[in-house]
């Protein structure tokens, strides 16, 4: 690869602008003099991209492997932009795999059945749930927030009803969390079809961080209402811990969308206490206080991610 890739602008007869493209670049991408290819504009910059064709599918061998993994490599597949999944047998595959595998369709916004037999489920995945990425987190943090604020008063006022609801809507929220993970993959890996203005090639990989980390955050808290299910009485130390975990997760999402960085040493301080707090927790209600730990790690996480989005060169 040729070290220096700095081109001077041309100016030709109509107005227009060209600059040469790289030798060893056209030879690397099979190109040609009448080749074509995409140029991006993004947040400023020009993206010169090879015309391809995507491998949009993915086929699924279920004699091979059981079907916990065949569903974990559908939701894969989903999350990384795949459009179409074919699961295919050798033999029969029974009703209860056929079940288990086409209930992803209620986890994956837009996967939907397109056509089956005996022995092969084919998926299609349509791409008409398109949202906004920044829009669509903020909608995200906001029903992440709702299910803290719901978690806190479980904690508080023990009842096993309003627990299982609370699991019930975080496994409801996965539905977005997938979608968004979908939808960042896809911007990542096709820019051309995508109008991504304002989001750099950094700030998308710090949104997909940020999306990881709140994912996770909801993991836990779905962990800690099935852990609350079961209490009769928490300590009220506990839900002191639940109430600043809701304070914190307010902070970090100002830190990553808005930039606010006077809630850092804040957000680090209610850290250390939680901390101090768990380990000092008798062995009753020692999970609980664990679960909401990880939940605290994890606004320190999306407070980190907001600090790195605001450092520009």
């Amino acid at each position: 690869m040729e070290k220096n890739l700095r081109r001077r602008i041309q100016k030709i007869k109509g107005g227009s602008y060209i600059i040469t493209l790289p030798p060893d670049w056209i030879r690397r991408n099979n190109l040609d003099a009448k080749s074509e290819v995409f140029v991006i504009e993004k947040d400023g910059e020009l993206i010169i991209k090879p015309y391809r064709m995507y491998n949009t599918e993915k086929i699924i061998n279920l004699n091979n492997i059981d079907v916990e993994t065949v569903k974990y490599l559908i939701s894969v597949y989903y999350m990384q932009g795949i459009s179409e999944i074919e699961i295919r047998s050798e033999t029969i595959i029974s009703a209860e795999h056929k079940n288990e595998i086409k209930n992803l369709q209620l986890y994956l916004p837009g996967l939907a059945v397109e056509s089956e037999s005996f022995n092969y489920i084919k998926f299609k995945i349509h791409n008409d749930h398109q949202i906004d990425i920044i829009n669509g987190m903020k909608i995200f943090s906001q029903k992440l927030l709702v299910l803290l604020e719901d978690l806190e008063k479980v904690i508080k006022n023990p009842n096993k009803e309003m627990a299982i609801d609370l699991k019930n809507r975080s496994d409801e929220l996965y539905k977005l969390y997938n979608l968004l993970i979908r939808q960042i993959a896809l911007i990542s890996q096709k820019e051309e079809e995508f109008e991504i203005k304002g989001i750099t090639t950094r700030d998308l990989i710090l949104y997909a961080i940020a999306m990881r980390d709140m994912g996770r955050m909801l993991t836990h808290i779905k962990m800690a209402s099935t852990i609350v299910a079961e209490c009769i009485n928490v300590p009220d130390v506990i839900s002191e811990i639940a109430i600043n975990l809701i304070i914190m997760f307010k902070e970090a999402s100002e830190v990553f969308f808005n930039q606010n960085m006077e809630f850092i040493r804040d957000i680090r301080e209610k850290m250390r206490e939680i901390n101090k707090i768990v380990n000092s927790l008798n062995i009753p209600c020692k999970e609980l206080g664990k679960e909401l730990a990880r939940i605290g790690s994890y606004c320190i996480a999306l407070m980190d991610d907001g600090v790195h989005k605001s450092v520009k060169l």
